[in-house]
């Protein structure tokens, strides 16, 4: 085989990984069942349970001697200089800023693909028949309003939402599952879309600072032209910090 052979074989490899590894689906899996949370991150087949933590065998530790400390010289302190915290950005492009997160925002929550949406929750009939009647029709009205958002934002392929009232337990219950799970290489999308605007704001805005600091000085050194005696005696307070 000549090179230019083994360079486009290993080059269609390497293009072939990529668009695997951006074709995997990455999700977490939330799930409030029997007063307990459980927290879960997937990725293809692989799956990390973050809450509750899984027990781990506890490791017999030999018992160590006791050491004695040392005296150490602690070193002089310095007094620390306050640094002041600017921000890069006008009031404008911190907005401009926003926008963009908020683009990005919307944009992933459309990509975000919901396997299971689970909302289950019973309230008691044991409360007072007032206070009773107010919050079902609470939660029923926020769940009507939620309900088309949620279809326009999100493509869920699996869901069970209902609410009930069991006169007679004396304790309210909630089921709660989310499924979600989205593409890597439509998160890598989104990203580069987002860096690109963020990286486009930031250029402008290093541009609009050089052009500011750039017309400071010329009106500072006007300024100065017309006030030889004011350039004097800043020359003269700068001659001993310079020595």
């Amino acid at each position: 085989m000549t090179r230019p052979m083994v360079f486009w074989i290993i080059l269609a490899v390497l293009v072939g990984i990529i668009v695997l590894i951006m074709l995997i689906p990455v999700g977490a899996d939330i799930r409030y069942e029997d007063d307990i949370v459980r927290i879960s991150l997937k990725a293809a087949w692989l799956k990390l349970q973050l809450l509750p933590r899984p027990k781990k065998k506890a490791e017999e530790e030999k018992p160590k001697k006791e050491e004695k400390p040392k005296e150490e010289k602690k070193p002089e302190e310095k007094p620390k200089e306050e640094k002041k915290l600017s921000l890069p950005f006008n009031f404008d492009e911190i907005i401009e800023l926003l926008k963009v997160v908020i683009e990005s925002m919307g944009s992933f929550s459309r990509k975000v693909s919901v396997d299971r949406f689970v909302l289950h929750w019973i309230c008691p009939g044991s409360w007072d028949p007032y206070l009773m009647a107010r919050i079902f029709g609470v939660v029923n009205a926020g769940l009507s309003q939620l309900a088309p958002l949620c279809i326009d934002r999100f493509q869920c392929r699996d869901s069970s939402v209902w609410t009930d009232i069991d006169f007679v337990r004396d304790d309210m219950k909630l089921e709660f599952c989310l499924v979600m799970t989205i593409r890597i290489g439509r998160i890598v999308v989104i990203g580069l879309k987002t860096g690109a605007a963020v990286l486009k704001i930031y250029l402008r805005s290093k541009r609009r600072r050089k052009r500011e600091d750039r017309e400071e000085k010329q009106a500072l050194e006007k300024w100065l032209q017309n006030h030889p005696e004011s350039r004097a005696l800043l020359e003269q307070q700068e001659i001993p910090k310079s020595a």
